[in-house]
């Protein structure tokens, strides 16, 4: 039976497409520290101890990331996650491990930071999956983070679905469901989904019949093309979100998500939304201090579970242009917390 982990492309923050890339045409995956010791043939006690004696601030991190990263084997599967957005790629382990100084480039400026630790690896699944078209409710997805995550003994279901297609029919059919007020829109994506020709165009008219739905009007509270951004969202006439655009059905959500930062830091805006008119992906400015902190949540229009339906309320013009005060202080409070957390 194939054991199944997920491995972090890179510990540079705002790289990790880049170092998938390198994951990617390269055949491998690879992990840091070490960087200049060849652990062939070495026991995992032995490799322990290496990393005791380079104290290192991450030391339990780094020895779990060995444990599990050596005791791969031919065969056995890793998917390339970003963090627990999505994965990037799944393949299947081809060679013991291996040693090259600096065979991995991480991202990072110092090349005494890039990875020479490596497995060799047959790529399967080579683009980008969001974890809204992966996870059915009721599953429980891979660890977001770490270098190297969870070690299953044997693949999880959203794994066999796409690897092994034929054994995914056997298993139970998932229930979603399709509220009457999003049938329409659910339709008119299953319409569109099999078009290959179809433009942009076509997904930011999903994005404003969702939008409608919730009870937004056209023209009035959902703007076009102002400026660079896709679509902004107001209520009182005030502006509330950038609305990002993608045609993609799996969109790169680093790329995505980085350039809609701007636009609504731009107009001072709270929230931001990146969509490509199936998947919703919702983050609030206020809430933490990363991109991961501000995460709200996320849905796919196609496979809502009940728990998806308080998001989408969310969303609707009197809970998004009128923010909970009290949940807006708590947000503050916790930024400044971690701050001084940090400065300790």
């Amino acid at each position: 039976m194939p054991q199944f982990t997920t491995i972090s492309p890179t510990h540079v923050p705002g790289k990790k497409e880049y170092a998938w890339q390198k994951f990617l045409s390269g055949g491998y995956v690879a992990i840091g520290w070490l960087g200049d010791k060849d652990l062939t043939g070495k026991k995992i006690e032995e490799v322990e101890e290496l990393i005791r004696k380079e104290e290192y601030e991450n030391e339990a991190s780094a020895i779990q990331s060995y444990r599990k990263f050596l005791s791969l084997k031919v065969g056995d599967y890793v998917a390339v996650n970003n963090v627990g957005y999505g994965l990037f790629g799944v393949g299947q382990i081809t060679s013991p491990y291996k040693f090259q100084l600096h065979k991995h480039d991480s991202g990072s400026e110092d090349v005494e930071e890039f990875y020479s630790h490596y497995r060799e690896i047959k790529w399967l699944v080579k683009e980008y999956l969001p974890r809204t078209s992966l996870v059915a409710g009721g599953e429980t997805a891979w660890a977001p983070y770490g270098t190297v995550g969870g070690l299953y003994p044997e693949l999880p279901p959203y794994i066999v679905r796409i690897v092994h297609p034929e054994a995914a029919l056997q298993t139970e059919k998932i229930k979603y469901i399709r509220p009457d007020f999003l049938a329409s829109v659910i339709n008119d994506i299953e319409t569109l989904r099999p078009d290959v020709r179809h433009q942009e165009r076509a997904h930011e008219s999903l994005a404003e019949d969702f939008f409608v739905a919730l009870g937004y009007q056209k023209h009035k509270d959902i703007k076009f093309r102002q400026g660079r951004i896709d679509i902004t969202l107001e209520h009182a006439g005030q502006p509330i979100a950038v609305i990002e655009v993608k045609r993609d059905w799996a969109f790169n959500m680093n790329v995505v998500r980085q350039q809609a930062y701007v636009y609504a830091h731009s107009i001072g805006v709270r929230y931001v939304v990146l969509t490509n008119g199936e998947t919703y992906i919702l983050y609030d400015r206020l809430k933490g201090l990363s991109w991961d902190s501000n995460l709200l949540g996320e849905f796919r229009l196609t496979a809502l579970q009940d728990e998806d339906l308080k998001l989408i309320d969310r969303l609707r013009p009197k809970a998004f242009g009128n923010p909970d005060l009290h949940e807006l202080f708590r947000h503050l409070s916790e930024m400044f917390a971690q701050q001084r957390s940090e400065l300790v």
